[in-house]
């Protein structure tokens, strides 16, 4: 399904790039697919590879407004990055109850099992800016903007054999109106440098977990809701974009959850280029 998406936003994406290229008005969007490579440092240390795509309009010159999506799935194995509980909730007759699952998968022994993890999932902004010049020059642009994020992901650890699958599953929600502002600057030979700073606060952020091959109920779960920044430095060189990006996702905590990281740092470098 997310793949469906990612594909009729990319098709819709060249189609708007090449209408914006054959027209005589003075380029009014802008299409940038692109490709990073992520860490995801939180519960574990997980490598994902993304895809995605970035429109910009210019309905107007005083207003920009860039619409960004992106998927992404685990590459490559993950690496434990300490003594974290699992955010997963079981459910017994009575009461919610947090199992716990040290850094090297105890469940209910002393039997240590290494569990598999993956992620996989998709986030998309919008933001609409207003650009503002510093002094005369037109080199140099402030862009306060407002926006809204999605994200959506799920984190999979499989904590039993290949015989006898544990598997459970977090699947997280995320709806968070942002604020920031983007600072760059232009030089005569088409490289442009820019910096952008954003913070969130989230409407909606839930949690749903699923165990798989055990009798515990499915349940969803109201997460306490904090602010996420993030900052982007990023060089544009003729029709090359390349950004590295910082992203702290601080994801809260719930009654039922116990003894684990409410903090996911993601940092990354992307590739793209312009139409």
């Amino acid at each position: 399904m997310k793949r469906n998406i990612l594909f009729s936003i990319i098709l819709s994406g060249f189609s708007l790039s090449i209408f914006a290229q054959s027209s005589d008005i003075q380029k009014p969007i802008t299409i940038t697919p692109n490709i990073s490579v992520q860490n995801f440092d939180w519960l574990e240390r997980s490598t994902v590879g993304n895809i995605g795509i970035q429109i910009q309009l210019k309905p107007t010159k005083s207003l920009n407004i860039l619409v960004n999506g992106n998927v992404f799935k685990s590459i490559g194995n993950s690496i434990s990055l300490g003594p974290n509980e699992s955010l997963i909730s079981a459910f017994n007759d009575k009461s919610p109850v947090a199992p716990v699952f040290n850094n090297n998968g105890a469940f209910g022994s002393t039997n240590t099992v290494i569990p598999k993890t993956n992620y996989q999932g998709a986030f998309i902004n919008i933001d609409a800016g207003i650009p503002i010049k510093l002094g005369d020059s037109s080199r140099t642009i402030i862009e306060p903007f407002v926006g809204i994020e999605g994200k959506i992901w799920s984190r999979t650890a499989d904590y039993g054999t290949e015989g006898n699958p544990i598997v459970y599953e977090e699947k997280y929600k995320f709806l968070s109106p942002s604020l920031g502002a983007k600072l760059s600057y232009s030089t005569k030979s088409k490289v442009k440098v820019s910096l952008r700073m954003s913070v969130s606060y989230p409407a909606i952020s839930k949690l749903k977990t699923e165990s798989k091959s055990l009798i515990n109920p499915n349940a969803e779960i109201d997460l306490t809701k904090w602010l996420s920044p993030s900052v982007e430095l990023g060089v544009r060189i003729k029709k090359i974009t390349l950004k590295l990006r910082y992203e702290r996702i601080n994801i809260g905590t719930a009654d039922t959850i116990r003894g684990c990281s409410p903090n996911l740092n993601i940092t990354g470098l992307s590739f793209g280029y312009n139409f």
